[in-house]
């Protein structure tokens, strides 16, 4: 009686185990599409493409400016919020992905990834004595849950933890919600790659370098089975029946 107990373990832990990639981007060979990689940021995290110019043999990798002026170059054109989010931004909330239908809320996980590198020249402040009444600058991952600010999950790692010149993979994975703040089913989820100046003083430049950016959740509805699932099955009850 073992056999037909180990053939639907096997067709379950086949068909539930999983992962989808949401968003991905390497600055080099995704990201292209309509849909696909992160946009080119707010004014505030301007970030675009370049050569990486930190000897690590990338590729290109993310150069992220959150200090740009104003056209005229009068004054900072941008707020201390600088964020990265999914493409197409042109949606409403902007960068918001619709939960898998294979993803379990309450039970299913999602993990935002990202490779950051601080160049000793950083623009941001890396004051090391900054307290709670004037708080380091920080990168932040954020998951928004149907587009709603207060209630996201977040993860913030100040900068003057993060030593310079070298590159830090930083993730965060947690449960995905089954409901916003406001009590409703969660339906979407909105990822954003965060850079904050606290202070609102960065000089126009390169505060950061970005690089290997991922957004995946698991899968834990069980789908149809496919064609390979239905033939390992056929195969185990093929020869259960020969022992007979």
């Amino acid at each position: 009686m073992k056999t037909p107990f180990l053939i639907l373990f096997l067709a379950t832990s086949i068909a539930a185990n999983g992962a989808i990639t949401l968003i991905e981007d390497d600055w080099d060979t995704v990201g292209v599409g309509p849909n696909a990689g992160l946009s080119g940021g707010n004014n505030a995290a301007l970030t675009a493409g370049v050569a990486d110019p930190t000897g690590s043999g990338r590729g290109n990798v993310g150069s992220v400016n959150i200090g740009k002026k104003k056209a005229d170059g009068t004054n900072l054109g941008t707020g201390p919020w600088g964020e990265l989010r999914a493409k197409p931004n042109d949606v409403f909330p902007a960068g918001a992905i619709d939960v898998p239908a294979s993803s379990v809320l309450g039970v299913d996980t999602f993990t935002m990834q990202a490779d950051i590198y601080i160049p000793a020249d950083t623009t941001f402040d890396t004051d090391p004595a900054a307290t709670s009444a004037n708080k380091n600058d920080r990168f932040n991952f954020i998951m928004r849950w149907n587009g709603l600010s207060q209630g996201a999950k977040t993860l913030n790692t100040n900068w003057n933890s993060l030593a310079a010149d070298t590159w830090h993979t930083l993730s965060l994975t947690s449960v995905l919600q089954e409901t916003d703040k406001d009590g409703n089913a969660v339906t979407n989820i909105t990822p954003i790659f965060s850079f904050y100046d606290n202070t609102n003083n960065a000089a126009d430049g390169v505060a950061a370098y970005i690089d290997n950016v991922s957004v995946t959740v698991t899968t834990s509805a069980i789908p149809e089975p496919s064609v390979g699932v239905l033939g390992i099955l056929g195969s185990l009850i093929f020869l259960r029946r020969r022992r007979r």
